[in-house]
């Protein structure tokens, strides 16, 4: 009699699940905008991404930000989709994607906001460690002092920090972060963080056209990451079109300064001056893979072209284009597609 209440309840929990996963997965705009890819990058290779911080929420605004402006600066965010709803999610999608005969390397939590602020960040590294992949965060460091989001990011493999400057003036005129930060607390939190971090660490520095990309400050920096137990300091110039116009590469002559210079001064320095050729994936639905997609970065028009050519989907590429979903903008003789939309700036807590 036991046995058969207890089958009994197993089945009904099996169809509830069912239920929800089904759910879940019905929303494929939403799932799209949460898991993307997988996506080429130049440091981990073919990954999954995860943008679960809602849309545009950041604690910075970033003048070089490549997915507009932030909607609303913020030191907080809840996450779109809850640790379970999160799970199903990537799980279908890695589905999608072994059933294309591609492998990713890394799931990364990287979106249009800084994934530090998901409250769940840990939960759902946690929960995702289930399909064996090594799991990545880039975070912009702006909470790194702050000990619960340490321990939330001790649960990653791989971890990348921010530090465009270690001048005050700089960070303001740069990251636009929001008031409450302190930026002195910033760099004590990301030289504990090093310390304390058991994975793979690296740095990420964007340097900008007369606002990071001086000989003093470049010293500066350089001392400020020798300090740190990190394996690799990259150096990223800007590669798609930046949230303020001004915010382009250094000169040809400047980076080439700078690269024998970061090579002197700092130990593991990595300069990514130049972006690799870029590719799109879409594993099912591309209208909706695409848009999430674009919610993080615009996306090069020959790369899409190439996509919808190889899948015939061109039809689905001239609906976006017809019904002024998407546009097509030039930065840097690069032609590429953004969303067609322009959000407002707002200040919360």
């Amino acid at each position: 009699m036991n046995s058969q209440i207890i089958t009994r309840f197993k089945n009904i929990a099996k169809k509830i699940s069912a239920k929800l996963e089904e759910s879940i997965l019905s929303d494929k705009s939403l799932k799209c905008k949460v898991v993307y890819g997988p996506v080429k990058t130049r440091r981990l290779g073919l990954v999954l991404g995860i943008n679960n911080a809602q849309s545009k929420t950041c604690s910075y605004n970033c003048v070089y930000c490549p997915s507009g402006k932030t909607s609303c600066c913020s030191t907080f965010s809840n996450s779109c989709l809850s640790p379970y709803e999160l799970y199903i999610s990537v799980k279908n999608k890695l589905e999608e994607i072994k059933r294309n005969g591609q492998k990713v390397e890394y799931i990364l939590f990287a979106g249009s906001g800084d994934p530090a602020l998901d409250p769940n960040l840990s939960k759902e590294i946690s929960l995702l460690r289930e399909f064996g992949y090594k799991i990545a965060v880039y975070t912009n460091s702006s909470l790194i002092w702050n000990e619960n989001i340490q321990e939330n990011l001790m649960f990653a493999d791989y971890v990348s920090l921010k530090v465009d400057t270690v001048s005050e003036n700089t960070w303001s005129k740069l990251n636009r972060p929001h008031p409450r930060l302190r930026f002195k607390h910033i760099l004590n939190g990301i030289e504990q963080f090093s310390k304390r971090f058991r994975g793979t660490l690296s740095t990420e520095t964007t340097l900008v056209k007369d606002i990071n990309d001086s000989t003093e400050e470049i010293h500066e920096l350089s001392n400020f990451l020798n300090n740190l137990k990190c394996k690799t300091s990259y150096f990223l110039t800007p590669s798609f079109p930046p949230t303020k116009s001004f915010a382009v590469s250094p000169e040809a002559s400047v980076l080439e300064q700078l690269s024998g210079m970061l090579k002197e001064k700092l130990k593991n320095a990595v300069l990514l001056c130049c972006p690799e050729t870029e590719e799109f994936f879409a594993t099912g639905d591309f209208e909706n893979e695409l848009m999430g997609l674009l919610s993080l970065h615009p996306v090069r028009v020959d790369s899409v072209k190439h996509f919808v050519k190889e899948n015939t989907k061109l039809d689905l590429l001239e609906n976006l284009i017809d019904n002024q979903t998407i546009k097509e903008i030039t930065y840097s003789e690069r032609n590429f597609y953004v969303e067609n939309i322009e959000p407002n700036l707002s200040v919360a807590s």
